[in-house]
């Protein structure tokens, strides 16, 4: 006799980025996947169909199909946060999934889901001269940011694309002029010249960069990396293989940050608000988690 699946019967909303990737993935392997293991599904065309209003039917899961922009969008908006999110992981980083142990080929994940295993993605939020904003991965200034000017955007493969990603970060680091930063978190504060400043709730950022490397994406806190103008030779060292090793440069920590400086680029994930701005942006954790559906030892029952 056949052994039933744990999803048998359950009702999945895919939400799918049909662009996602170098080479997307279509919506009929997808589907195929997700109904093989028991799922009836109902889709949406991430970024072509009413995110929000999707989220507000009857189901039992939510599929996210795409990169990180396709996750950090389903895990911010979804209201019921008692409904699991399973991560089939399809864009060149795969930053907020690599975090949370979701890796392997896509086609493979799904039969390892369970309702009952799961562990908490922080989901955050930034106040600025933008208004309020959600994220899941991080907001920065400096290097990072100005990074995206120099990036090749035809890259072939995944790999290809976070080498490339990696070569423009540190290019754009070792042209990168110092700005003035004021940066306060609950019991300690900085201040002074910089190059770069990311507040993250994950470890990775940008082209699969682990800077902060202990960092917890479900712990409630906000890991504060910043480059000063002294750090730049041993941040650019690093990038050239950053598997290899910790970043060189120590996270401060902090439940809710508040960030000052002028006439500035930012970005929040990998979105940036406005050309540039000025003034005091603060990050703080919202109150509760999404859960995130895994297949391994971290899972939460």
């Amino acid at each position: 006799m056949p052994i039933r699946s744990p999803l048998d019967s359950r009702r999945a909303l895919l939400v799918h980025n049909r662009n996602a990737g170098t080479d997307p993935t279509p919506r009929e392997r997808i589907e195929a996947a997700l109904h093989a293991v028991g799922l009836r599904t109902t889709y949406c065309a991430h970024l072509e169909d009413d995110l929000d209003a999707a989220l507000q039917g009857d189901f039992d899961m939510v599929v996210a199909a795409g990169g990180d922009g396709t996750l950090a969008d389903v895990a911010s908006s979804l209201c019921d946060v008692e409904r699991p999110i399973g991560v089939l992981p399809l864009g060149g980083s795969n930053n907020i999934a690599h975090a949370l142990g979701v890796e392997g080929d896509w086609r493979d994940i799904p039969a390892h889901w369970s309702l009952s295993r799961w562990r908490p993605l922080d989901r955050c939020e930034a106040d600025g001269p933008w208004g309020r904003r959600p994220f899941i991965e991080a907001v920065g200034t400096g290097v990072l940011t100005q990074s995206v000017d120099y990036v090749d955007d035809d890259p072939e493969t995944a790999e290809e694309k976070r080498a490339n990603g990696r070569a423009a970060f540190r290019q754009a680091l070792a042209e990168a002029a110092p700005f003035p930063c004021r940066i306060d978190g609950a019991d300690w504060s900085w201040e002074g010249d910089c190059l770069m400043v990311e507040v993250l709730s994950i470890p990775f950022v940008g082209p699969r960069l682990r800077l902060a490397h202990g960092a917890d994406p479900g712990d409630g806190l906000l890991d504060v990396m910043i480059v000063e103008p002294g750090d730049r030779e041993a941040l650019r060292d690093w990038v050239k293989d950053p598997e290899a090793a910790p970043c060189p440069l120590p996270p401060r920590r902090a439940s809710m940050v508040r960030l000052g400086v002028h006439d500035r680029c930012f970005r929040l994930d990998d979105r940036s608000p406005d050309d540039r701005l000025s003034g005091i942006v603060t990050i703080r954790i919202r109150p509760q988690p999404v859960r995130i559906l895994v297949h391994d030892k971290a899972g939460t029952t």
